[in-house]
């Protein structure tokens, strides 16, 4: 019994490590406040999250064990993963590693827990789905930030050239636009963007990292056309709306093809829902003819 009891702490601790950085999703919406660096982020994250705190401290002791050595290529493809979705947690591509191993150990005792060794297959699934849960949370949360950036780029677009058809340049437009736009990721890029330019970076790398780091075709060409604006010495308001309403005009069409695609995506929900109906209500009556008792 003592055994058991063990086994079940240890799951719930490495569990704990599980859904951490899920939780760090809902702290970060808890209130509003400036994007700044990722230090910051990460030292406003250990004061309040004393979860979080442990798990760096534990994460550093762990990263070691790894040959890091042979993993810079993972770690390099992983930390414009990791730029991509917005640096959850401010993690580095090490910490994620560890993340991963921790959740493929809890899935692998919560299953000893619950079957045992009597089915070696379900524990061996448990530990791979364990160890790639994160990388499909870390896929799902890059893909809905990006669909946020495209909702958000018209308005901010929009607003881009006003300002600078009011007579600003672009960094003071920039300035602008993070000031006046809603919390978002698109608002946290556009910041990151200032601050490398206040740092020294010129404008075009500043712009070109913003579009690696994004990973959105439609933020690579607008990114691509401020940079040849730049180099050419064209105007910047009359690009903007014209870049404006076409990402409005592609918004649109895949709104439109997403309303296409509902019905294909409700057959089987619906097929399913039908068919239990269908037994619940005729189920019982079948039987008994089949049985040869209503007749």
């Amino acid at each position: 019994m003592s055994f058991f009891l063990l086994l079940l702490a240890f799951a719930m601790i490495l569990g704990a490590a599980i859904l951490l950085v899920t939780g760090l999703t809902r702290q970060k919406k808890e209130a509003r406040r400036t994007p700044g660096s990722l230090l910051g982020k990460r030292e406003e994250l250990m004061e309040k999250s004393p979860p979080y705190h442990a798990f760096i401290n534990i994460s550093q002791y762990l990263s070691s064990l790894n040959p890091n050595e042979r993993l810079g290529g993972y770690y390099g493809s992983l930390r414009r993963k990791l730029l991509s979705a917005g640096s959850p947690g401010a993690l580095s591509p090490e910490e994620f590693l560890v993340l991963r191993e921790l959740a493929a150990a809890a899935f692998l005792v919560i299953a000893l827990i619950l079957v045992g060794v009597s089915n070696p297959a379900i524990p061996l699934l448990a530990l791979v789905l364990g160890f790639f849960y994160p990388n499909l949370w870390l896929r799902d949360r890059i893909k809905k930030r990006q669909q946020a950036i495209f909702r958000e780029l018209p308005f901010s677009l929009d607003l881009l050239t006003l300002s600078v058809e009011a007579g600003l340049d672009f960094a003071s437009a920039m300035n602008k636009l993070v000031e006046k736009s809603a919390e978002g990721p698109l608002r946290e890029e556009m910041f990151q963007v200032i601050q490398e330019m206040k740092m020294g970076k010129t404008r075009a790398q500043a712009l070109k990292d913003l579009g690696e780091r994004v990973q959105l075709p439609e933020l690579t060409a607008l990114v691509s056309n401020l940079i040849q604006a730049e180099e050419l010495g064209t105007g910047l308001g009359p690009m903007l709306r014209i870049q404006s309403a076409q990402f409005r005009s592609k918004r649109f069409q895949r709104a439109e093809k997403l309303a296409m695609e509902a019905p294909v995506k409700m057959t089987f929900p619906l097929l399913f829902i039908f068919v239990s109906v269908f037994l619940l209500l005729f189920g019982a009556l079948l039987l008994d003819v089949l049985k040869g008792g209503v007749f």
